[in-house]
């Protein structure tokens, strides 16, 4: 309507960029996008077996909604202290909602990632417009990474969501000031905190920060410290780690400077994390978003040529460029970095790269992703050449990452030889039509999911043990003991925990695993070598899951096997 004063996109966008006639195009693209997300992780998620990394985020739940307390999580009947609970909780509604299901577990990990995709795309629609939106968002969803990352439970999730809402907000905030936007800012900032400690208060303060220093606005400290806003998040906050601290005295100091501060600096107790290198942690980077990763230099460079510094530049857009850089340079800095730590960059880059091709298919003489279809097509004909360096990598992290190679060759295979003909194809066809190079593109990138679900599942067996947990479920006893033998990290027990539906043991060797707070001897579940050869040659059944990757013991050089397994065996003390 004439007069009407313009929408909140209308601020952030840089000369050239015209906002649509018409709202329906933009805003049917976020729900295609938002459709597209929940189809296509409600169909990969489905049946996927929890791996060692994610068995705590579901097996927790379980025991917290088996007992009907809320308040303290437990892992394996002890009292779990590590992480603040917004995941679990999200997992508890789930199981009071559906019942107790693996499914269950992964709903909410589903919900948090359309959320991040649809946020993904608001925020696009304020610094780049709709087209640019919508192809980040297809970018973001069709990334290797992304993809990957989202079949498993992780805190990472949450605390990504919560980092978009609080950047959403702030902008929302910027181009209208109301005591909503600052409501949600802060609730978003409280949501982070609950969901992995202090980065999701530092990153988006960190990141909003700098934007103000950037375009010299002042004004922007006056929602970071609004009083308001401050004590709606505190009350948000406080309840659950005060109850923590009344109910586990030196709970405060176990979380906030073991594992917040301690852990950044690499002196968190005990030193359980093996580090990504510096190369290994930035190559990765660059792994979660291929196929894309491809055309990011490109990108990168004419993004801050022409969005944050040229004659068409909108200093709002610089926002993209400072979210990745102080993430990365964050976790560069930090001595406890993994490789899925870059995850909450992805929707920046994301952005970055869905403008860049808005740009392509608006410039009929680019040739840059004809181009990079040849690239990616080579890429996937080198794939069986670069695998084993890539299990190297992954295994100087995590033991289970041993045989890797081996379960994911025969796809990689067909990669090698599909991948190419669908890049030079691609190619061919956007020597005719932008749009048939971008289409093309976006058809390799989402054929790469495909290959990629296949590889894990190929390689589920390995990471996960739901068929050891399974086997002990039907055939033990309630007397019989299950032990988990060579495991540097006590929370890596949860997968067979969970599966078995019992209390499982644990040999600590050369120190690990350990806990990092005191635990009641009830609680204990860690047994030393000694104390495993007492239970081997007492009464009971004994059932013990080795890794072959680990050193042999001598005590099970002749036991029955009950189990063969990729990469592991179930073994026990009698048939």
């Amino acid at each position: 309507m004439k007069g009407s004063p313009p929408g909140p996109e209308a601020q952030y966008q840089a000369p050239g960029h015209p906002l649509p006639t018409s709202r329906f195009p933009a805003c049917a693209g976020g729900g295609l996008l938002i459709a597209t997300a929940l189809g296509l992780f409600l169909l990969a998620a489905w049946g996927l077996p929890l791996i060692r990394g994610e068995g705590m985020y579901a097996l927790i739940p379980q025991e917290m909604f088996q007992s009907g307390h809320w308040l303290t999580p437990t892992l394996n009947g002890a009292r779990y202290l590590d992480k603040p609970p917004l995941l679990y909780w999200l997992n508890l509604l789930a199981y009071q909602a559906l019942g107790l299901s693996v499914e269950a577990a992964r709903l909410p990990t589903v919900l948090l990632t359309v959320g991040e995709v649809w946020l993904t795309w608001r925020i696009g629609r304020l610094l780049l417009g709709p087209r640019a939106a919508f192809l980040g968002g297809l970018v973001l969803l069709s990334s290797i990474g992304f993809f990957v990352l989202h079949l498993q439970l992780l805190t990472d999730h949450p605390v990504t969501l919560a980092l978009l809402c609080a950047l959403y907000f702030m902008m929302r905030w910027e181009a209208q000031p109301a005591r909503r936007w600052v409501a949600g800012f802060h609730l978003a900032l409280a949501a982070g905190f609950l969901s992995k400690g202090f980065i999701g208060v530092v990153f988006p303060v960190l990141i909003g920060g700098l934007y103000a220093l950037s375009r010299r606005r002042a004004a922007l400290l006056r929602l970071f410290f609004s009083p308001w806003g401050i004590s709606l998040a505190l009350l948000a906050i406080v309840p659950w780690f005060a109850a923590m601290e009344y109910a586990h005295p030196g709970f405060l100091l176990h979380q906030i400077v073991n594992e917040q501060i301690l852990r950044f600096f690499g002196k968190r107790y005990p030193p359980d994390i093996i580090p990504f290198s510096l190369p290994g942690f930035w190559l990765f980077l660059c792994i979660w978003l291929m196929p894309w990763a491809v055309l990011l230099p490109s990108a990168l460079y004419r993004f801050w040529r022409e969005r944050c510094s040229g004659p068409a530049a909108s200093p709002q857009a610089r926002l993209l460029i400072l979210w990745a850089a102080a993430i990365m340079v964050f976790y560069s800095l930090s001595s406890s970095r993994i490789e899925y730590y870059s995850l909450p960059v992805l929707p920046a880059l994301a952005l970055i790269l869905g403008w860049r091709l808005e740009r392509f298919l608006a410039a009929p003489g680019d040739r840059s992703v004809v181009y990079a279809l040849l690239l990616v097509g080579a890429a996937g004909l080198a794939t069986l050449f670069l695998l084993p360096s890539l299990e190297e990598l992954c295994v100087a992290n995590r033991r289970e990452f041993v045989g890797l190679y081996d379960q994911v060759a025969p796809i990689a295979r067909w990669v090698a030889v599909a991948a190419p003909l669908l890049g030079l194809a691609g190619a061919a066809a956007g020597l005719r039509s932008p749009r048939l190079a971008v289409g093309a593109y976006a058809l390799l990138a989402f054929f790469l999911i495909f290959a990629t679900h296949r590889a894990y599942l190929a390689i589920s067996p390995l990471l996960s043990d739901q068929q050891a947990g399974d086997f002990v479920r039907r055939q033990a006893s309630a007397r019989d003991v299950l032990v988990m033998e060579s495991i540097e990290e006590f929370e890596y027990g949860a997968s067979l925990a969970y599966y078995a539906g019992r209390r499982i043991l644990m040999v600590t060797r050369q120190g690990l695993p350990q806990f990092p707070y005191p635990v009641t001897p009830a609680e204990d579940y860690l047994i030393t070598p000694e104390r495993l050869a007492e239970l081997w040659r007492g009464p009971q059944r004994i059932y013990v899951l080795v890794d072959d990757a680990a050193s042999p013991d001598p005590l099970y050089g002749h036991a029955p096997v009950a189990l063969n397994l990729p990469g592991k065996r179930l073994v026990a003390n009698r048939p």
